[in-house]
This record gives structure tokens, C-alpha cells and sequence, in this order.
């Protein structure tokens, strides 16, 4: 049986275990976990025994039967502490499932987890899973200037961006990301040349055609917000039938904004309430900031709605009308690489500053 651990740590606690059985389609189905201090102890292994069900997970340290185990969650998130204190000054550890290691802190041991190409010790040195962003949105800038730089037409700059976006999409995946937000393309856009936009959209229409097999197997979720009314009409329904195939998938939830302004999205919110308000449904003075926020196209992501990170590439500082509501608190990162540049260093970079900030928000720690 592979299992893909992400977002965890196994020092001291696992953290998200729920998001990542139900990724990989494991959902209520009992698992069984050896612990060891030593990777070469197997006289003094802890066994975890685990169960997920309807997002919960059960646990017991015991062989007790999984419908009775005991379950605990703490919002959207699942911490599970085994024997703590012994295992906070360990030098050691492995996880196993059967007889394979699919986590170790021992450099010297490769994870048999197919998902995970890096061993695992070199991710938990470089990235703290405790840290990861929950919610990634990123502003895929400088395809065409990156085209023009060789020489190219802007057609092969987008080409090579969504081969940057693929690679992307399976970092994310493989580092536990839980949501990925894109800006594709703005409603400013559509003021590009008509051939350059007309090459886009058949684009976008055969990559979706081409990555809906991967989408079903990797468990990817895909939404897209924005105007889709002006997209032509067999993109729009290529999108419709993207979103009902992948409407159930548990793992990363990838949301492309298409056609979107930031603007028209507060606008659009603040005219369903204010619609409501004509009905008598409600008082204007009885509007609040989580009604809005309701009504924004992001509340399909549920509370993780609001990015956590923003990374915009090819140099560019700004946001260009994009979540502007939704990116109140979010920690911006820039980056200099053209979109089509940016690639596992760039992200990982990316993610390790996102993890040396604090987050306040507004208070004092």
C-alpha cells in the first residue's frame, strides 16, 4: 500500500493526517503505523492505529478494533501526539506502512512513497511541513516577455507557462498545498491582440483536455472563478464538464481565475446583498464582512478561502486587480523569474520566506 505523508511532522505530532488518506483515496479505511525511536529498534516500535471516516480520523495506540477508536479534530485540522515525551529527544524515527519506510529522519533511508521524488530528510530540512501555507495563490506574469527575450512569439511563452503551471501544480501536491489559486487571465487581458487571445483559449481548452486523466488520478480538485461567459462557448463547456469530473476529488484544490477582476468580484458580492436587501431578507445595516465574503466566487474553497501566500513573478510589484478583498492578510512574495522560468528552486524559495515571517495580523505576539 503506498501513502504519501503530507503537511506533518513526526517528531512530535501529525498535523492535516485526515487531508492526506483522503488524497490519496484511503478514506475509512483502517490503517496500521509502526513508530520507533530507532529506525533499527523493532523491539520498542509504537504501533498508530488509524481510521478515516466522513474527515475524521480515529486513533488508538492499542489493538483496539478501528470502529472503536476515539477521533479528534481541532477546526479543519487533525493533530495526533504519540508518546511525546519520548519522542522529542529521539535521534530516529521511521514510519512504516506494512513493511515500507514511507517516512524516516534517517537520511540514509529511502521513503518508498512513489509521490515523493526528494528523500524525505531533505524536505524536512528545507521545508517545515508545521509552517506550509495552507492556500498558494500565484500570479503567473511574463510569458510573453519571456518569449521575447529569445525571440519568440508570445504563443511559446505560453506554451512554456503552462508547462511551469504543470510542474507547479505537482510541487504543491507533493508539499502538502492544499489549495493553489492562479490568475490565468484578467478581464484587462482581453485587450491583447485577438490572435495571441484566440491561441490562449485553445490553449487552456487542450490542456484541460490533455490533464483530465491526471486530474482523476492525482485526486486534483479543479474550480474557475472570473466572467467564463466571455470565454468562447466550447471552453466553457470543456470547464463545465472539468469541474462535475472533479467535483468530488479530496486532494489539491486547484483554482484558475479566468476572466477575473478583483473589483468585479467585491461588486458583483456587494449587488447579491444588496438584491437581498430590496427583498427584505436583510438590513443594510445588518451587512457585515463576512457577508460579503460569502458572496465573493472564492467561498467555493470554503474557510480557506483567503490566500496565505501570494507569489507573483517576472519582477512586477503589484496585484493587478487580483483577490483584492480576499488578500487582506496575505504574506506577499516577488520574484524576478518570467512565469515560465520559475521552477522547484523559485517555489521552494518562496515558501521558505513565507515560513520565516510572523503572522500577526493586526495584534502583537
Amino acid at each position: 500500500m503506498d501513502v504519501c505523508i503530507f503537511d506533518c511532522t513526526f517528531i512530535l505530532r501529525f498535523r492535516s493526517f485526515s487531508n492526506s488518506l483522503q488524497f490519496h483515496g484511503l478514506k475509512a479505511l483502517p490503517l496500521s503505523f509502526s513508530i520507533r525511536q530507532n529506525a533499527a529498534d523493532k523491539k520498542n516500535q509504537k504501533r498508530l492505529h488509524c481510521v478515516a471516516s466522513d474527515g475524521n480520523v480515529g486513533y488508538s495506540t492499542s489493538n483496539a478494533p478501528a470502529d472503536s477508536l476515539s477521533s479528534t479534530s481541532e477546526a479543519s485540522r487533525l493533530w495526533f501526539v504519540q508518546n511525546e515525551s519520548s519522542l522529542q529527544h529521539a535521534d530516529a524515527m521511521s514510519l512504516e506502512v506494512g513493511r515500507r519506510v514511507v517516512y524516516s529522519s534517517n537520511p540514509e533511508v529511502t521513503c518508498a512513497s512513489e509521490s515523493i521524488t526528494h528523500s524525505c530528510a531533505q524536505i524536512e530540512r528545507e521545508l517545515n511541513p508545521m509552517l506550509m501555507p495552507r492556500h498558494v495563490a500565484i500570479i503567473m506574469d511574463g510569458n510573453s516577455r519571456w518569449a521575447e527575450k529569445r525571440g519568440l512569439e508570445p504563443s511559446s511563452g505560453h506554451e512554456a507557462g503552462l508547462q511551469a503551471l504543470k510542474n507547479v501544480v505537482g510541487l504543491s501536491r507533493r508539499w502538502g498545498i492544499q489549495v493553489l489559486t492562479v490568475f490565468a487571465l484578467s478581464t484587462e487581458n482581453w485587450l491583447r491582440p485577438k490572435m495571441e487571445l484566440d491561441f490562449l483559449m485553445n490553449l487552456i481548452e487542450r490542456g484541460l483536455q490533455d490533464e483530465l486523466s491526471n486530474f482523476q488520478k492525482e485526486k486534483i480538485c479543479i474550480r474557475f472563478i472570473g466572467n467564463l461567459s466571455m470565454l468562447p462557448e466550447s471552453l466553457q463547456s470543456l470547464i463545465a464538464f472539468v469541474e462535475r469530473s472533479t467535483w468530488y476529488n479530496e486532494g489539491l484544490k486547484l483554482i484558475v481565475a479566468l476572466s477575473y477582476s478583483g473589483r468585479q468580484d467585491i461588486l458583483q458580492a456587494c449587488q447579491l446583498l444588496v438584491a437581498q436587501a430590496i427583498d427584505g431578507l436583510i438590513k443594510p445595516e445588518d451587512i457585515t464582512e463576512s457577508m460579503i465574503d460569502d458572496k465573493l466566487l472564492t467561498t467555493l474553497v470554503g474557510e480557506m478561502r483567503n490566500p496565505d501566500l501570494l507569489i507573483r513573478t517576472s519582477g512586477e510589484r503589484r496585484l493587478s486587480n487580483f483577490l483584492l478583498w480576499q488578500m487582506a492578510y496575505t504574506e506577499f512574495y516577488f520574484v524576478d523569474a518570467f512565469w515560465p522560468d520559475f521552477g522547484e528552486l523559485d517555489y521552494k524559495k518562496a515558501l521558505l520566506s513565507f515560513q520565516s515571517r510572523k503572522r500577526r495580523y493586526g495584534s502583537r505576539l
